[in-house]
């Protein structure tokens, strides 16, 4: 566990929020190696074989790898360890396993998670939404951002609410919202005040289950650069 200095140093956590921010998390030779690795993976659209209804019809949407493991999630895929530069990434999560597993409430020695690669072009981004999974099973969630520069007005930033839930409705005229999210249109506006979290290049942003999230839609700013990061949940 790190030491009382060294966690203000690197650790930022925000209870009223939820969420908890790991600066430079790899050591920037195996980051430069993950990233060129995790850059010719295969990616596929996110909505290619079902609809995913998180993200919204007028969204956009991602691009995504197939998923990897820590541990045994009873998902699909590659497990740890892969023999490939991903494992960088998994290693320096176990180095801050004690932290993570403390911060959600869960014990260290039963951290798994499922992840994948995602890539946000210009116009894209997730609609407001709180993870949950299959019968309650999600602990937690996280995102590691994985590109190497990402400049103030990109957009892209992770916009967490911590005084509103999701509200469904019945309302058919509402078409798009019952199709996607089934927010309560207009949706978040009631207290209105958040946070956000810009996607800083080697930063990992680990929620707490169930907190209200989205993320921003990224600029047209960002030109041909994509938020590219790791993102999966920990699993019960």
């Amino acid at each position: 566990m790190a030491s009382a200095a060294e966690r203000q140093a690197h650790f930022v956590v925000n209870d009223a929020f939820g969420y908890l921010v790991i600066d430079d998390l790899v050591p920037l030779a195996e980051r430069d190696e993950l990233y060129r690795h995790a850059m010719n993976d295969t990616f596929f659209y996110e909505n290619s074989f079902e609809w995913n209804r998180v993200w919204h019809p007028l969204s956009g949407m991602s691009l995504l790898t197939g998923p990897k493991s820590y541990g045994e999630t009873g998902k699909p895929g590659v497990k740890f360890p892969t023999m490939t530069p991903y494992d960088h990434f998994f290693r320096a999560v176990e180095k801050n396993q004690a932290v993570i597993a403390d911060f959600l409430g869960i014990n260290v020695d039963r951290v798994r998670y499922v992840m994948s690669a995602y890539l946000y072009r210009a116009g894209w981004g997730l609609p407001w939404h709180e993870d949950i999974g299959e019968n309650g099973e999600y602990l937690g969630a996280f995102t590691y951002y994985m590109h190497k520069e990402w400049r103030g007005n990109w957009g892209g930033e992770l916009m967490i609410l911590n005084d509103e839930r999701l509200h469904t409705t019945d309302n058919g005229i509402d078409l798009a919202f019952l199709q996607g999210t089934g927010l309560r249109a207009p949706s978040n506006v009631e207290g209105g005040i958040g946070a956000f979290i810009l996607p800083k290049p080697n930063r990992i942003v680990v929620m707490r289950p169930k907190v209200l999230h989205s993320v921003n839609s990224v600029s047209a700013l960002a030109g041909e650069n994509m938020r590219f990061s790791l993102a999966g949940f920990f699993i019960a």
